[in-house]
């Protein structure tokens, strides 16, 4: 039996799309929770964007222009496993802007995504090949979990240690919204959904903990 709940919404490509444009939406279904948010109005909104698998729209991913990094040397057959991926954006809302390099690469055959942060401009990508990364690993700006956990920390009234959290593969997708920059974090299990923002170092500041609606 499907559980319905005030803050669950639907989310379909067009309904993103008409938000992204500003247009007023009415959401009737239901299929994501709101678990915690710091502001609820924006995490009720957010959550138009995203399907019920915890799944960005494509609109709103395009608003991340991502083009592809070629490294030196010899490197895996399949970007399944082996991808990198870099952007230009204000990524972490200061007015300036970033070199976001986006890494996938595969924990026992499956994927999971890093994020490394730079001032726009750094050599760094002129600096790599498949044969040393360590330039990219090095810096401190970063988002790698990968075999790990992100605690979802704004859950109150939960026992120690027993909090849900986000663990091991992780997938990672910065967006644009209202001129601001956010990313969704989730895992492979896709049941919770972090939405939140840069600081630096490997800080983030979670706005929205999102659950997938059980059916």
């Amino acid at each position: 039996m499907k559980r319905r709940g005030k803050n669950r919404t639907a989310a379909t490509p067009w309904l993103g799309l008409l938000c992204l444009l500003g247009w007023p939406v009415l959401v009737s279904a239901a299929s994501i929770d709101v678990m915690a948010a710091k502001d609820r109005s924006f995490c009720e909104r957010v959550t138009a964007y995203f399907g019920t698998r915890l799944t960005p729209d494509v609109e709103l991913l395009k608003t991340v222009e991502w083009q592809p990094v070629e490294l030196k040397g010899q490197g895996p057959k399949t970007r399944h496993c082996s991808a990198l991926d870099r952007a230009v954006l204000d990524f972490n809302n200061d007015g300036r802007p970033d070199l976001i390099v986006k890494t996938t690469f595969c924990m026992k055959g499956a994927p999971s995504d890093s994020i490394y942060v730079f001032p726009a401009g750094n050599p760094v990508l002129d600096q790599l090949s498949w044969q040393d990364l360590s330039p990219l690993l090095a810096t401190p700006d970063k988002f790698e979990r990968t075999g790990g956990v992100y605690p979802l920390t704004l859950l109150h009234g939960e026992r120690a240690g027993a909090s849900p959290a986000l663990k091991t593969l992780f997938t990672i997708q910065p967006f644009v919204l209202d001129g601001r920059t956010y990313v969704s974090l989730t895992d492979n299990r896709r049941e919770w959904m972090v939405i939140a923002t840069y600081v630096n170092g490997e800080r983030f500041d979670d706005q929205c903990y999102l659950r997938a609606g059980t059916f």
